[in-house]
């Protein structure tokens, strides 16, 4: 067997290797970060709407109306184009929706998609879906490598803790070499407007029976629903069981930064449910946490419909035809939000027009 060190020379050719590797994210921090859309035409296809939030963010110019940021879950439960028309009749103008989201929860992801898109357009509101069970631990997000660059929005990360640091950091080693190959040598893969289109749609998903099984079409009208019992009115709302399983420091954390942000943009901010197939029968919709108060926006909503609500006409054996797994598949994506719309609505006149909708 050949030796592992073969020589002085090789061990500190090696030491330096490594050196290199491990300080990379610094180092390149000094000589200066590439441009931050490089950021998102790196980011693999397979991890969910990259293609489109770098289009949303860097290309597309001009404010929007409503952004919702979030996770898959987002992708899958809210029909933008729906939304966006449904506004654009009540304003009676072309209204504006965009989404920007990635695969996998994590608030420190969330963060970073909303202070790119702030520091480069403007929304007159946000809407955000905050973490469920899902989200496992307290650690960064799971592509947190892809997107993390060292010094990068320093103000953030000051009041996290040095073993917390370190974690971001670990991912940025493992991603600072990706990041300076796709700097030197940039995807345009993304680019393709045919893949942008698919990818933010995630539409593989539509019309996919629950686990696996055969989709079968239901009806995806949604019945009516009272709009003011769709939004938060406090801790003790009957509607919402704010009482679930805290997020750790971490996240926490990054939840207030959230809400920093949206002071500093003076953004009106508000929070959206997605029922996941778990939920099924409940008729509180369960919330890890209060989020108004974890934000640091007490004024914040918080949109949703119990399960039990929302599928009040539809036999129990039939509601896991409206999911692929916790995700909505077409059939609830279409039937969520119609439901929710009205609230949506709602609360974008009186966060920018001080009135209800008629």
């Amino acid at each position: 067997m050949f030796p592992a060190i073969w020589s002085n020379r090789h061990a500190v050719a090696l030491i330096l290797v490594i050196g290199i590797l491990l300080t990379l994210p610094m180092l390149m921090s000094v000589a200066g970060l590439p441009p931050r859309d490089r950021v998102y035409s790196g980011i693999r296809v397979e991890t969910g709407t990259g293609p489109l939030d770098e289009q949303n963010i860097f290309e597309e110019k001009g404010p929007v109306d409503i952004l919702f940021v979030g996770s898959s879950l987002i992708v899958r439960g809210v029909d933008m184009n729906y939304v966006q028309q449904q506004l654009s009749a009540s304003l009676g103008r072309p209204a504006k929706v965009a989404r920007l989201s990635l695969k996998w929860q994590g608030l420190d992801m969330q963060y970073m998609l909303m202070r790119d898109f702030l520091e480069h357009r403007k929304a007159n509101l946000v809407i955000m879906d905050m973490p469920t069970l899902a989200l496992i631990g307290d650690a960064p997000h799971i592509q947190a490598y892809r997107w993390m660059r060292w010094g990068e929005f320093p103000e953030s990360t000051s009041g996290l803790s040095f073993r917390q640091r370190m974690a971001i950091y670990g991912a940025q080693v493992l991603g600072a070499p990706r990041q300076m190959v796709n700097y030197l040598r940039p995807n345009r893969l993304v680019q393709s407007p045919r893949l942008v289109a698919k990818l933010g749609s995630q539409s593989e998903y539509g019309s996919v029976g629950y686990f696996g099984g055969p989709f079968v079409t239901e009806p995806r009208t949604p019945p009516q629903i009272p709009v003011d019992s769709m939004s938060s009115h406090g801790v003790a709302d009957n509607n919402f069981d704010f009482q679930g399983l805290a997020l750790g420091p971490y996240h926490r954390h990054w939840a207030r930064e959230i809400g920093n942000l949206a002071k500093q943009y003076n953004v009106p901010f508000a929070m959206i449910h997605v029922p996941e197939d778990t939920e099924r029968g409940m008729s509180q919709i369960p919330e890890r946490m209060y989020w108004p108060e974890i934000v640091g926006l007490p004024a914040a909503p918080v949109l949703g419909i119990p399960s039990a609500t929302l599928f009040q006409a539809t036999p129990a054996s039939e509601i896991n035809n409206y999911y692929y797994d916790q995700h909505f598949n077409d059939n609830g994506k279409e039937f969520f939000t119609r439901a929710i719309t009205p609230a949506v609505l709602d609360l974008y006149m009186k966060e920018t027009h001080g009135r209800t909708i008629q």
